[in-house]
């Protein structure tokens, strides 16, 4: 994480924005995961992002910049067959409001997005556990179908821009009204 971000520093002279969009999901019966499984989905969509912000922060203080960290839905709400996705993530919104609060008076900003289903490769394709309850999965899948990355870029943009500088430890939902009710 150091190397990435020392290496964008010196080819781009500063750092204005980190977005931590990475992201894994597995689907596993709750007594089927683990410890390498849950280990790995927490990596990337924790750990991976933990470190990121920790090396990225004293440039953006320096910047003025801001961390955009892209949750989900599923970190808002429970969600079946997902227990490692949903609580890596859900701990990413508590790592962003943390991070929000620490440095809520040096000039810098943290926020995250939650989407829902994005269509891409990561939605493609999911490997789903034998026997599952497909009710229990429509239950978190919007009626009005998965966003587009463009979208969530777009979403990112803004959050990061000087159009959204009243936004600090705020999660945005772009999840096609899943988490309305």
């Amino acid at each position: 994480c150091i190397e990435a971000v020392t290496e964008t520093v010196d080819v781009f002279g500063r750092l204005d924005v980190l977005a931590n969009v990475a992201g894994i999901v597995r689907f596993r019966h709750f007594t089927d995961w683990t410890e390498e499984d849950w280990n790995f989905v927490h990596g990337v969509n924790l750990n991976g992002p933990f470190f990121m912000c920790q090396a990225a922060i004293p440039h953006l203080l320096e910047s003025g910049g801001n961390i955009v960290n892209v949750a989900s839905n599923a970190g808002l709400m429970g969600q079946a067959y997902t227990a490692a996705y949903c609580s890596s993530k859900g701990a990413l919104v508590q790592l962003t409001r943390s991070i929000a609060m620490e440095y809520l008076k040096q000039g810098i900003r943290a926020n995250a997005i939650a989407p829902a289903g994005v269509a891409t490769a990561l939605t493609q394709g999911i490997d789903f556990p034998e026997n599952l309850d497909s009710g229990l999965i429509k239950r978190y899948m919007s009626v009005r179908g998965m966003s587009d990355p463009a979208e969530i870029a777009g979403a990112i943009a803004f959050v990061a821009s000087d159009d959204a500088k009243s936004l600090h430890g705020a999660v945005l939902s772009i999840d096609n009204g899943i988490t309305a009710g």
